[in-house]
Parts: structure tokens; sequence; C-alpha cells
């Protein structure tokens, strides 16, 4: 069961309308933002980037062979905007000029007639859902330039077989080529799809599975919602596991990660039910947001001391925090306060504590005094977020802080209105 993970990570964005956004984690970045004014030129609207180069807005004409000019009122075109071409039926040629660097997203989505696309090496990103539904395309060739392919970009080309990929993609979104003749060839000849040595999809994968040494990611969604996987054995070569790649694979009862992982990205094993021990290996330095949350029968885990940042509700539902909590209301890990959701009444936090996380006292029952030491250096920005309040702060008649004058705990009151004592 998927639980509703690619949905809920994908409705924001998905409905196409434009006006929701992706989660930061997922959406395309870009240092050239472009002007609010848009100008036309012919078949060509169009609008001005920092830099004084252009960006393609809209596309007006009714060619069926569209050849995009280099310039536009002697303005270099430098990037394909979002839904610059969307859901044109007409068009069934485009060659893209030397010169543009991005093919933004949802540019070309629904030209159901394109059947062929000239991508320059100047392209270094291709936006998520950019080519979605080009139902007509049979064949494209990405150039060595490109680096990023966005989320879903070529899903639901169904009849997009042949597909080259250089050397130079390093990421490639969620579903990129899900729903392509390509992909689907792909899953029959093998469990694993792999892309530049990224794991980018095993969803057919049963059982047990050994995942080939030369893959150094395993990429989001990798394994999603394999129900039937029981041990996976994943080699020194792996560097990252990306976010969601085995949530909700509720039979999986043996991971082990080796000492290579350097990233466990975001919710990497939520609801992953039968999970009884994982042991995180040394270099480790980050444990994402949710990464073990569900994981309900997860007792132990060990976690090395290389790990100096864990996300929000990164253990929340495991046995090994209800265990932690009945010991101590304060779970400290590494000097992070990671959680304190049973606290009441006075609490003073331990002097081993460096920094409080997000949401570290949601649900903590009201009225409440918190003793800060000076030793806490960082006080995350939503650490008091929810406090058994509807308001996005704890009220200042609900919680007391008892800090050093000059603290960080002191600053961080001051800040957002609670009410503070100096000891």
């Amino acid at each position: 069961m998927k639980r509703q993970l690619i949905s809920s990570a994908l409705a924001l964005s998905m409905i196409f309308g434009g006006a929701a956004a992706l989660p930061e984690s997922f959406a395309p970045q870009s240092s050239i933002v472009a002007q609010a004014k848009s100008l036309v030129s012919g078949d060509y609207k169009y609008s001005l980037l920092k830099d004084g180069t252009a960006k393609i807005v809209k596309y007006k004409g009714k060619d069926t062979d569209v050849k995009i000019p280099s310039k536009i009122d002697g303005k270099k075109v430098t990037m394909i905007g979002k839904e610059a071409f969307r859901d044109n039926e007409k068009i069934k040629k485009v060659t893209i000029p030397k010169g543009v660097t991005k093919i933004g997203d949802i540019a070309f989505l629904s030209c159901s007639s394109l059947k062929s696309v000239t991508i320059p090496n100047s392209v270094k990103e291709i936006g998520y859902l950019a080519f979605r539904y080009c139902t007509s395309l049979k064949t494209i060739k990405i150039p060595s330039g490109v680096k990023t392919i966005g989320l879903f970009a070529f899903d639901g080309c169904k009849n997009l077989k042949t597909i080259t990929i250089p050397s130079s993609v390093k990421n490639i979104g969620l579903g990129a080529f899900s729903g392509t003749k390509w992909f689907a060839s792909k899953q029959k000849k093998k469990p694993f799809v792999i892309v530049n040595d990224i794991l980018i999809d095993a969803s057919t994968s049963i059982r047990n599975v050994t995942i080939p040494k030369s893959v150094t990611k395993i990429n989001t969604f990798a394994f999603t919602g394999c129900t039937n996987l029981k041990s996976v054995t994943i080699p020194n070569s792996v560097k990252t596991i990306d976010s969601w790649a085995f949530s909700d694979c509720t039979n999986l009862k043996t991971i082990k990660i080796p000492s290579s992982v350097k990233t466990i990205s975001f919710n990497a094993f939520s609801y992953c039910t039968s999970l009884k021990s994982v042991t995180i290996p040394k270099g480790v330095k980050e444990i994402g947001d949710g990464t073990f949350e569900g994981c309900t029968n997860l007792k132990t885990i060990k976690i090395p001391s290389s790990v100096k940042n864990i996300g929000v509700r990164a253990f929340y539902g495991t046995k090994w925090l209800e265990n932690k909590q009945k010991k101590n209301p304060l779970v400290v890990v590494n000097g992070i306060l990671i959680d304190a959701s049973t606290s009441k009444g006075n609490v003073t936090i331990p002097k081993s504590v460096k920094s409080i996380n997000d949401f570290a006292f949601s649900g903590c029952k009201k009225p409440i005094t918190i003793k800060i030491p000076k030793s806490v250096k960082t006080i995350s920005k939503y650490a008091l977020y929810e406090f058994n309040s509807a308001y996005p702060w704890c009220e200042s008649e609900n919680l007391t802080i008892k800090t050093p004058k000059g603290s960080a705990a002191a600053k961080y009151a001051k800040k957002i209105g609670i009410k503070v004592k100096y000891i």
C-alpha cells in the first residue's frame, strides 16, 4: 500500500494549475529570477530575467514546426518558461536554440501532437512535468549538458520508446519516465531500473533483494509500497538513501545500511511496520524528517555520534521512542533534544543539550516552566510550535522560560514574546 505518498507529495503541484507549490526538496531551484513585466514580440510573449536575457512566457503562434528564436528584440533567449507551450495540440516539431539553459516546469505539458524535440547542449535542467503527456513522442535525446531531470518530466509519454540519457545527469525526479515504453521495457528486463548509477525504480522487486554494486544513490520512492519485500542488501557503493525510498515496505524486516551512506533523507523508511532493529552507520551526519516515522515495531535504533541533525518526527510512533519517553520525558540524542512532548510542570533541560529541535515540546500539557541552560546554542524556529494550543506559538500565560541572561534561550523568548525569568 502506498498510503497516498505519491498522491500527497504531488497533489501540491500535479493538479497542474500552477498555483500550488512542490515541497522544497522536490521543487527545482533556480538562481535566475524573472522580472514581473511581460513583453510581446511576434508569436512570443516573454519577460526579462535579472541578467538581461529573455524567458519565453507563452507561444501564441499556429505553426506546427516551431523554431524558437535565439534572440527576441535583441535579447538572448536563455529559458523556456513555465507552461510556455502547455496544451498546444498543433505543434509537431520544436527546435530549442543554443543558449537556453532551462526548460521550465510544465513547459510542453500535453502537447499531444509533438513528435520531435531538439534540445541543445546548453540546457542544464529539464523542469518537472516539462513533457508530460506528449503522447506522440517516440524518441528523445537528452543532451550532455543536462544535470537535472524533474519530477514526471516525461511521464505519460506512452509512445516514448527510445531515451538517450547522458552521464551528466545526476538528479532524476520521481516518475521522470513513468508511463513510457522505455520505462516499461526496463522493468520487464530487470526488477531494478538504474540510470547513471541511480536506482530510480525497484517497484517490481519481491522478497529478498541485493542491490547491484554499481548503485550510488537509491532514489525517491524507489521501493515505496513493495509489500512483499522482506530484506534488502545495500552495497558499500551507496552514498544516499533518498526520501521515501523504502516507505510503506510493510513486510521489510531486515535492512543493513552500509558505512558508505552519508545521507538518509526524510521519510526514507517511514511505515516499515515490520522493522524491529536498525543500526545507523558511522559517517551519517543527518537523519531526515520522519525517516522512521510509523515504524511501530522498531524497538532498537543505534545512532552514531556522527549524527548532528535529526529531523522532525524522525522516530515518531516507534517503540524505541516510546521506551525513551517512559524513562525520561526529555529524549536527547547526541546533544539534540528531539522530543519533550510528554513533559509537564517544571522542566529542566540538561546541560548536555546543545540544541532543541522543531516541535520538541509539541503537545505538552500546560502550564509549563522550562529551564534552559546556557549550553543550548540553538533553538529551532518551531521548537515550541503547537504547544497544546491552536496558535503557532506558545501563549505567554502558559509558558515561562528560565535561562541565563544573554543566552540563546533568552533571545528566543524575547523574539516570540514568551515570559522569561533570568537565573
